[in-house]
């Protein structure tokens, strides 16, 4: 029991971590390609009335369609070729269906050389869930089908711990997540056996999309125009879900079709991307309708930079992140259109961690003004306030992240980053002997250029400021942390 004791007593004294996370999203726009022929019915690319759903890995692109007339039409998936050449084509239309009207394709995802869809044609088809080899550039081979009414989306599953990992599914009307075999099709799951995701307190169960988490495999759905979040706490296992995003929709017991969400995972914060679409007027705007939030609902602040979008639309949209790239593809239905952009490193500053009490009562805080980069005239400046008068110190920094280690037996201070470290030039503090006056600063910027270093733009930084204080255990303090990421 004491050993006990005191293991609670050290978790309760240490600092927490960073805990903070982006709330600012910043997008620089690539490119818009038009895709107005691929719903042109004399074309060869003619995949439907619209385009619906949209697959990104970063240099390549497919499109899947949708027939948005009350009449039978075809809907197939197309590769667009040279997607941010500025002069793109397309390969050879497959998976062709004939919807009989307002139905077609809910979803695509591509992972490697393997392209997934979920196909609706209002009842389980054969090829409801469909998984293709696309390697060939242009082209497309059939690898499975699964009987299903593909009507909300499809996405890999990274499963927990790799464990039952492959593509998932579900349907409307049931509240489970299928999973199939990425390879061969081979069902791991059904909809009644893989694991639950209904929200508490809801009935609601017209899945529009579906999205996971990579790393942690939990659950993201759009159940009608609301976003649904069921934590993973298995490979087939979920604590079930939660509303995390509850939005009007005036449409007829929830039948507006066309919300879509996917996940987007960085260095710097993950978010997710979704759209608002209450109705189908065609007078929405992209950058009401189009909303970026936290993976628990916290919503962001978006600066879409230069972007115009082709113009008002139908506000279905849909969305497809490459992580290794850092770009996202945007499908505007409406507008038949396809918008490229790259999620910018944030600017944004959280300070964390404890700062230790000097033997004078000095609690140095670290703070920042501007924005870290290199490449910028403009400085980033650190300042360390309330350090001790008439100390010497020094600010050091980590690109291993944040720690919380006590920085002595009767230390007030803990050390905030993790080894190895990097420090910079001594300085003085300036000030009043005995007074809390004095402080450190650094323009990160400059000393970075001038130190010879460089790191890569969305490189996280923990930083923190060590000063003399000779009574004090150890004969020094700490201050508290601050991280920052490398920008443009």
């Amino acid at each position: 029991m004491r050993t006990l004791h005191l293991t609670l007593a050290a978790a309760l004294l240490a600092p927490s971590l960073l805990a903070q996370t982006p709330t600012q999203t910043t997008f620089t726009h690539l490119a818009t390609i038009n895709i107005f022929s691929t719903s042109t019915a004399s074309a060869a690319e003619f995949i439907g009335t619209n385009p619906a759903a949209i697959a990104w890995n970063g240099s390549r692109c497919w499109v899947a369609g949708f027939c948005n007339t009350g009449t039978a039409a075809p809907s197939a998936i197309i590769e667009i070729l040279n997607p941010l050449s500025g002069a793109h084509s397309y390969g050879t239309r497959f998976a062709q269906a004939t919807p009989t009207g307002l139905r077609g394709y809910s979803g695509l995802d591509i992972q490697g050389n393997t392209l997934v869809a979920a196909l609706d044609l209002g009842a389980a088809v054969a090829n409801g869930i469909s998984a293709w080899d696309v390697s060939a550039s242009g082209s497309a081979t059939n690898l499975w089908n699964q009987t299903a009414r593909g009507a909300s989306g499809v996405s890999f599953d990274p499963g927990v711990g790799g464990v039952d990992a492959g593509v998932g599914w579900t349907s409307f009307n049931v509240a489970r997540r299928a999973l199939n075999a990425t390879a061969t099709g081979a069902v791991m799951y059904d909809t009644t056996t893989g694991f639950a995701f209904q929200a508490t307190g809801t009935t609601g169960t017209l899945w529009r999309d579906t999205e996971f988490d990579p790393d942690t495999g939990d659950i993201y759905l759009r159940r009608e125009n609301d976003v649904i979040r069921a934590p993973r706490t298995g490979s087939n296992a979920s604590s079930g879900g939660t509303v995390i995003v509850t939005l009007p929709e005036s449409g007829t017991a929830g039948f507006t079709a066309g919300q879509n969400i996917a996940y987007i995972n960085t260095p710097y914060g993950d978010r997710l991307i979704f759209n608002n679409r209450p109705d189908g007027a065609g007078v929405q705007d992209f950058f009401q309708r189009v909303m970026v939030t936290s993976p628990t609902g916290v919503s962001h602040t978006v600066n879409w930079g230069s972007f115009t979008p082709v113009g008002l639309s139908t506000a279905w949209f849909d969305f497809s992140w490459d992580a290794p790239t850092g770009t996202l593809a945007v499908l505007d239905f409406g507008n038949r259109a396809v918008y490229f952009f790259r999620l910018e490193p944030p600017t944004e500053t959280f300070a964390y961690c404890t700062a230790g009490t000097s033997t004078s009562g000095c609690n140095a805080t670290i703070t920042s003004s501007g924005y870290a980069s290199a490449s910028q005239a403009s400085p980033f400046t650190l300042t360390v306030n309330n350090v001790e008068g008439q100390k010497s110190g020094i600010i050091f920094y980590s690109l291993a992240g944040a720690a919380s280690q006590s920085w002595g037996a009767g230390s007030a201070s803990f050390l905030c980053v993790k080894a190895p470290t990097q420090r910079t030039s001594s300085q003085g503090s300036g000030g009043a002997l005995g007074n809390c006056n004095g402080s450190f600063t650094l323009d990160w910027n400059a000393w970075l250029t001038g130190s010879g270093l460089s790191y890569p733009v969305g490189t996280p930084v923990w930083v923190q400021s060590w000063y003399r204080d000779p009574p004090a255990p150890k004969t020094t303090n700490l201050s508290d942390g601050l991280q920052f990421f490398i920008s443009q």
